[in-house]
């Protein structure tokens, strides 16, 4: 089998665990013959330093040989916008790039499918990217369908772009991969007659080989060693309306209004502003529910600022070792999220050994029973600020220690990236 594997964008977390994890362990599968991956410039060398120093691995950026027919046509489309847009023929200038862009990705696609002579052909994401015109077999990975069935309310506009772009790919791909149960259903409420094609197969909470984690992945032998006193609930995410900080920041002062001894770490994009009292979000912007949200949490802030400096930590963006860092440093992982694809950090911090406080979410319930775990996590209603200070409160009086790295493997090992991928080329296979 070779893997096409184009990746016109990426996001930093999930996703690119997604793709590092599951690349991994292609590289040790003798079915797998070699991996194209197909990357913008300015991205190869750092998956070049992610992924495992391999022959089965080509990397290729989004640029085609100068001379080839495919480059020529693409050069004469830049003419035509480059000349409308000097004559201000704003919309003929529009038209052109459209065109360029478009058929920017399915020459080169098409040329190193055939110049590598790809058997299989895989889009860790698709959302609203060109369908390749490929002759081998294409599948994708889908991980939600946020613009239907988050908490935010998109323009029609939005939603009707995206719902056909996820049609267009239903009716060509092969084989459409889903993260989880959840994401399969939610696709399926909406487009119903691709029951067949779409195949849930979860991710796995393991750190990936090459990540740097994986040097500090490690409970060993003395799993509560990193534990302090004062017990830490951590929350690893991006600031954002889906994950709903807000009702963690709600439960925290009521506990911190009690006295209670505790600290509660943020981690991720946007999350050092929130503490500090610059609300803003650079994402989700366009909609009430975002003018609602950051007037709330400035409110919090306004009116407990002392209580948020002294009990609550904001990181910001941080590179993976500093994701790792808190995971053995903390005592706890809280994940309050009104909506999730899937929600990685449940399994992250159960095959960690960590007990886990969780929104009552399907896709968490998936994990629980995926792990078999309901022992490590407990749930509480969405939303609901007095449930999770209750839960959090319990844990403070009543902590959960951390399970040794020999009970971890032992409970916990049945599921990890090497499963993950050799279904999804086990499915491939069947194409």
């Amino acid at each position: 089998m070779k893997l096409i594997l184009p990746i016109e964008y990426y996001r930093h977390g999930g996703v690119e665990r997604v793709i590092c994890g599951t690349i991994e362990e292609w590289v040790d599968i003798d079915a797998v013959e070699q991996i194209i991956l197909i990357l913008q410039k300015k991205d190869i060398p750092h998956f070049q330093e992610k992924l495992p120093l391999s022959p089965k691995i080509k990397y290729e950026s989004f640029i085609l040989p100068p001379k080839s027919l495919q480059s020529r046509i693409l050069s004469l489309l830049n003419k035509f916008s480059s000349f409308s847009g000097r004559i201000k023929a704003k919309k003929i200038e529009k038209v052109f790039k459209g065109l360029r862009r478009k058929y920017q990705s399915k020459f080169i696609i098409k040329y190193f499918a055939s110049r590598y002579q790809a058997t299989h052909c895989l889009y860790f994401l698709a959302n609203r990217l060109t369908l390749p015109n490929l002759d081998i077999p294409l599948a994708m990975i889908s991980y939600d369908v946020f613009w239907r069935f988050s908490p935010l309310t998109y323009p029609e506009s939005y939603v009707k772009q995206y719902d056909l772009s996820l049609l267009e790919w239903l009716q060509k791909v092969d084989i459409v991969l889903t993260i989880s149960e959840k994401t399969r259903q939610d696709i399926l409420s909406i487009f119903s007659g691709f029951s067949d094609k779409i195949k849930a197969v979860p991710i796995s909470g393991y750190p990936t080989k090459s990540n740097a984690t994986q040097n500090s992945f490690s409970l060993a032998e003395n799993p509560y060693e990193s534990v302090e006193e004062l017990p830490i609930f951590y929350l690893p995410s991006s600031f954002g309306i889906y994950k709903d900080h807000l009702t963690l920041l709600k439960a925290g002062i009521k506990l911190a209004q009690k006295n209670l001894k505790f600290k509660i770490v943020l981690i991720g994009k946007e999350t050092d502003n929130l503490i500090a009292g610059k609300m803003s979000l650079s994402q989700q912007s366009k909609s009430q529910e975002y003018v609602d949200y950051l007037y709330q949490c400035q409110e919090i802030y306004q009116n407990h600022q002392n209580l948020m400096q002294e009990y609550f930590e904001g990181l910001g963006y941080s590179e993976d070792e500093e994701v790792e860092k808190w995971y053995q440093k903390c005592s706890c992982v809280v994940m309050p999220s009104k909506y999730e694809g899937f929600g990685l950090a449940l399994s992250e911090a159960v095959v960690r050994g960590l007990p886990v406080i969780v929104s009552d979410l399907e896709v968490f319930r998936e994990q629980v029973e995926l792990y078999k775990c309901s022992d490590r996590v407990d749930f509480f209603p969405v939303g609901d600020v007095d449930a999770l200070a209750n839960c959090l409160e319990k844990f403070i009086q009543n902590p959960q220690q951390k399970l040794s790295a020999e009970e971890i493997d032992k409970r916990f090992s049945y599921w990890t990236w090497k499963e993950t991928a050799q279904q999804y080329i086990n499915l491939l296979e069947k194409l």
